[in-house]
């Protein structure tokens, strides 16, 4: 009988690449967007095979202010939104509408603890991830295609219309705040 022992290496970007995508924190990740108290870093393309491709983003995000201030949707596609270090975060979330518009009445808003996230069905309504606790991490997974070519809609400075993204922005329209 033949015995191997085998030493336990910290996982890296790096190091998994021949077996698969590193999902976590990589500090050597350039910041491609930012708005106060939020830091977009990557994204990192993750080959889903048969052509397709999901992005890999990480966000950093202080506390935010209790205010809703945009809505969006990917409506052909998934996304998902983990917290990478496990801290609570509070994501509103809408039913998928048929006209375009989100149901402000229908909002909803749900607290993730202890690592938990989402992966939202095609369609959803959502505000970016509201952070409780500052410095909190975000995993973000969703398709290539939801990331490219977001054209500003001339409705609205922060409109916007993608491939697979629809944006709107509430001020103006509709204020929504957030209770606990």
């Amino acid at each position: 009988m033949s015995r191997r022992d085998i030493v336990i290496e910290e996982a890296t970007p790096t190091a998994v690449s021949p077996f698969g995508d590193f999902i976590g924190v990589d500090p050597a990740l350039p910041v491609f967007a930012a708005w106060p108290g939020v830091s977009v870093l990557g994204p990192t393309p993750i080959n889903i095979g048969q052509g397709g491709e999901l992005l890999h983003v990480r966000m950093q995000a202080g506390i935010f202010p209790y205010r809703v201030p945009l809505l969006e949707r990917h409506f052909k596609h998934p996304q998902t939104y983990l917290s990478a270090n496990g801290r609570p975060f509070v994501m509103v979330l809408g039913a998928a509408t048929k006209d375009g518009l989100p149901d402000i009445a229908q909002l909803r808003a749900f607290v993730f603890r202890d690592g938990a996230g989402i992966v939202m069905k095609a369609g959803v309504w959502h505000e970016f991830p509201v952070a409780l606790v500052d410095d909190t991490r975000f995993t973000v997974i969703l398709s290539a295609e939801s990331h490219i070519n977001e054209l500003a809609a001339p409705a609205h400075p922060a409109d916007a219309r993608g491939p697979d993204l629809e944006r709107f922005d509430l001020s103006g329209r509709s204020e929504v705040f957030l209770r606990f």
